[in-house]
């Protein structure tokens, strides 16, 4: 599990993810079976047929869409705002933008789509949205179109390069905690979305700079800041960086970061239906309806929320949680050694286990570790037993306990126990370079095969269905669905990638222009040519 990303190191310990491991899933997936490298049929859709064309023709820049392509967010320049007689837009290295303003649109249908001025939060179902027009917070339903307003005088965030998280939904859509401008402060509030009720939550002393809600939608977390530099004010740290602003950024090819601004801030944490307000100090991170904490023998307990206690990481580990899975009630620790390479271990209610795997601190500040969406497959880096002073990817398997190490692969995305591992092969001669591939394996069976040769890594993802080296996979079912031409902007659960129209173009040295179209990811067949003699 994961809270959403922070701008500064105060962090629970968490797993991240990537690829499919970010979208909610409503059972495992199969956990047997060969991995299928021929094409297949596609899985049934709602209709994959092409729709109509999503902007105008001006300098369109994709930034979102839902996971079943119902709505998309787009930024376009339609305005000569600079007086130069034409409309046209440009990227710097930094993402920066220069030529006409571009301007957030959200696409509900075929058409000019509805200006916004920010959008805040998506939830993990895709049906809510948080966004910003016209000063106002609003949440709108994009099922009935409702909109009902959380906040107003609210100024949308148009400067940061890493906005801070001003509304959070729990995994399953029906929580949402926000925060709500009240005077030259905020007050952080949680709104159940079934019912249309709101409660303030209270944060204690300070100013509260960031609000996140735990997936299981238990836990409200508040990232809050005193006055710690002593300047008589209370300032939310800003990272002094190169990279451009996250509202309608262009590709980044560069940037740098060089330090920080402001105030320290700290966070704090509290039960959703009420409790005491907590501060770090001995909170690991939420699981579930309890919470992970640490003893002062170093010891890791679990507490549930009626106050029992079960110390499931004994005090020689002294552990740092690498990964908590929810479900089987187990952690992946790296037990802290005070060596250079620190060992792994599985901990848990009910299991206690070494895995016979050591790693470093800094493979673990710098890379973290990724996993599934149902949290089965969890990969790390690892030394390597064979090349010392060399580090390899391994699998570690929360199910079954086991762990595997990829020599020369990396993982790409997990779905059960199927993974998409990226090789790489050592070239046979000295003046070649090295060449990828991708492969489909499936961590169960051992069986794996090679279901694309060296093409371009752009990946787009919707559900367990993903494009990557020019492959439409769905790793749910451990499948090749077939080859998709060209990068599409996006990928939709009913079988479409988002591409540009017939009509829209794309000028030398500027931003490609609309509109922009659904279509089906994968082209029709062929038909084969009638056999001689044929009637």
């Amino acid at each position: 599990m994961r809270l959403h990303p922070l701008l500064f190191a105060v962090m629970l310990s968490a797993c991240a993810s990537r690829g499919p491991a970010s979208r909610p899933a409503s059972s495992e997936p199969s956990e047997t079976g060969e991995a299928s490298s021929r094409a297949s049929p596609a899985p049934p859709v709602e209709d994959a047929s092409p729709s109509g064309d999503y902007g105008t023709a001006h300098p369109f820049l994709f930034m979102d869409s839902a996971q079943d392509g119902r709505w998309l967010l787009a930024c376009q320049a339609r305005e000569d705002t600079d007086g130069d007689g034409h409309i046209k837009v440009t990227f710097g290295h930094h993402g920066h933008t220069s030529g006409d303003a571009l301007r957030p649109y959200l696409f509900l249908e075929p058409g000019a789509g509805i200006p916004i001025d920010e959008l805040v939060a998506v939830d993990p179902t895709g049906r809510f949205l948080v966004l910003v027009r016209d000063a106002t917070l609003a949440l709108f339903d994009v099922e009935t179109r409702e909109q009902k307003v959380l906040a107003s005088g609210v100024t949308p965030d148009t400067t940061s390069p890493r906005p801070t998280s001003r509304a959070s939904f729990s995994q399953d859509g029906q929580r949402l905690l926000f925060l709500r401008p009240q005077g030259e402060t905020s007050v952080a509030v949680v709104r159940d979305l079934r019912q249309g009720t709101e409660r303030v939550l209270d944060a204690g002393k300070g100013l509260i700079g960031q609000v996140l809600l735990d997936p299981s939608g238990h836990w409200a977390v508040f990232d809050v800041v005193e006055d710690t530099d002593g300047d008589g004010k209370q300032t939310w740290p800003q990272q002094k960086t190169t990279l451009a602003s996250a509202m309608c950024r262009g590709p980044v090819r560069s940037s740098s970061s060089y330090g920080w601004q402001g105030d320290r801030p700290v966070r704090r944490l509290r039960r959703v239906e009420g409790g005491p307000l907590l501060q770090q100090g001995d909170v690991v991170q939420p699981l579930g309806e309890g919470m992970l904490r640490r003893a002062p023998d170093q010891s890791i307990f679990f507490e549930h929320a009626d106050g029992r206690k079960e110390t499931w990481v004994p005090a020689g580990c002294a552990g740092m949680v690498v990964h908590a899975d929810a479900e089987r009630r187990q952690l992946l620790v790296a037990c802290d050694t005070k060596q250079d390479l620190i060992p792994l271990e599985l901990h848990g209610a009910s299991i206690h286990q070494p895995l016979g795997w050591r790693t470093s601190m800094q493979a673990l500040e710098s890379s973290g570790s990724d996993s599934g969406r149902d949290g089965r497959l969890v990969s790390l880096e690892v030394e390597s037993k064979t090349q010392p002073s060399t580090g390899e990817y391994l699998v570690v398997d929360m199910k079954r306990h086991t762990a595997q190490s990829l020599l020369n692969q990396e993982p790409v995305a997990f779905v059960g126990a199927w993974a998409l591992l990226k090789e790489s092969i050592k070239p046979t001669a000295p003046d070649r370079q090295w060449t990828h591939r991708l492969r489909l394996w499936n961590a169960e069976t051992g069986k794996d095969s090679v279901v694309s040769g060296s093409g371009s890594y752009f990946q787009a993802w919707a559900g367990d269905t993903g494009i990557i080296m020019g492959k439409l996979i769905d790793l749910r079912a451990g499948q090749v669905l077939g080859d998709v031409e060209d990068e599409p902007l996006a990928l939709d659960t009913r079988g479409r990638a988002l591409r540009p129209s017939p009509t829209s173009k794309e000028p030398p040295g500027s931003l490609m222009l609309g509109p922009v179209r659904w279509e089906p990811a994968l082209k029709p067949p062929t038909p084969a040519p009638p056999a001689p003699g044929a009637p």
